[in-house]
């Protein structure tokens, strides 16, 4: 009995906010007091931690905000600081494969522009590099022969969407075409 009873009491709540909601949707804009549009709301930068999954990155993204031109300027730099990978070896005198696990470092630096659409909801684009070192600089070792791949700059692209609410709490989501990565991050925009 007690269960229902709460049941039917968060049935009602939830039925009256809905009806509140639906009443300040259809509420007239003159009775509005929030800014249409994000740049009438006179912030300049937003921050945010993130993290790239599924490649475990971990970095920062810094937006500044041209309140006049309307555009807000992307920053992103992420790393992994340290992870594996494993290489095969081949006997150099034989027919022998070894295998062996080395750590390598991935750090991605991307810039690129925002867009606010609405006082909350912006798009972003950008462009940059991803720096890819292994930390195996020797290619023989006890008698086998290593290839290190993966050394190297490479391009990236990443795209997404960053979600500002009126408290100023804002929560980022992208992605990351050289790696195919989800980058997720929360922060604070002032």
């Amino acid at each position: 009995m007690k269960q229902r009873l709460f049941l039917i009491l968060l049935l009602f709540l939830g039925l009256s906010q809905l009806a509140t909601a639906q009443e300040n949707f259809f509420t007239d804009d003159s009775q509005d007091t929030l800014a249409k549009n994000f740049y009438q709301r006179n912030k300049r930068m937003t921050i945010l931690p993130i993290v790239n999954v599924p490649s475990f990155q971990t970095g920062a993204v810094v937006m500044i905000h041209n309140n006049e031109n309307r555009v807000s300027y992307y920053f992103e730099a992420k790393t992994n600081f340290s992870r594996y990978y494993v290489i095969s070896g081949v006997e150099c005198y034989g027919e022998g494969t070894r295998e062996k696990k080395v750590s390598f470092t991935s750090t991605i630096f991307n810039v690129g522009v925002a867009r606010g659409f609405t006082r909350n909801w912006f798009v972003y684009g950008a462009v940059g590099t991803v720096v890819k070192q292994t930390h195996f600089d020797n290619e023989v070792e006890d008698n086998y022969r290593y290839t290190v791949p993966n050394n190297g700059i490479w391009f990236n692209l990443a795209v997404g969407g960053m979600y500002v609410t009126d408290k100023n709490l804002s929560m980022l989501a992208g992605f990351d075409l050289y790696d195919r990565s989800v980058t997720l991050g929360v922060g604070y925009t002032f």
